[in-house]
């Protein structure tokens, strides 16, 4: 997936920010916190939650990830007076507020297409509290499976060959 947001852009499968049309370097946690807030953009994401999904075996103070949010701030031209792009949910959370275009890469491929369309099916599943861990995992690699089959099984030309007559 390419984000475009404000003269943003970030791509996700190259892990690739580029501000003004200019390619910026970024530390991988900085990213890491981009397409988190990117991805649940919908809602405010709680900091026990970025906790979890930022550092999934450490402990870090809050002080960690007030510095990875003023770094991505930083990265986007905003700031914490201003809050265009990431805003602060006061001692909850954090939300990326800015409009944002999303497209699919132009070299994703019809599998990768899939995966994603599985992957946003199982989040929205998890948000409203549908499905219990375990069920999630199982719907998620089910899903996965069905699109990846459904997506080789996809005419990749414009033309299909008739079928074979036996007899």
């Amino acid at each position: 997936m390419v984000y475009r947001f404000r003269d943003c852009e970030l791509d996700e499968a190259r892990r690739i920010f580029r501000r003004g049309g200019r390619e910026q370097p970024v530390q991988p946690k900085v990213l890491d916190l981009l397409l988190f807030l990117l991805r649940h953009r919908a809602r405010m994401v709680p900091k026990e939650l970025l906790f979890r999904e930022l550092w999934p075996d450490a402990i870090v103070t809050e002080a960690s990830l007030t510095r990875l949010v003023k770094e991505a701030r930083r990265l986007v031209g905003d700031d914490g007076r201003r809050q265009k792009v990431i805003r602060t949910a006061h001692r909850r959370g954090y939300r990326f507020v800015s409009e944002v275009e999303v497209r699919n890469g132009e070299d994703s491929s019809e599998e990768e297409r899939a995966i994603e369309l599985a992957r946003r099916s199982l989040e929205a599943s998890v948000e409203f509290g549908a499905l219990e861990l375990r069920e999630r995992v199982r719907e998620f690699a089910e899903t996965c499976l069905v699109a990846i089959q459904s997506a080789r099984r996809a005419p990749t030309g414009s033309a299909r060959s008739a079928p074979e007559r036996v007899g």
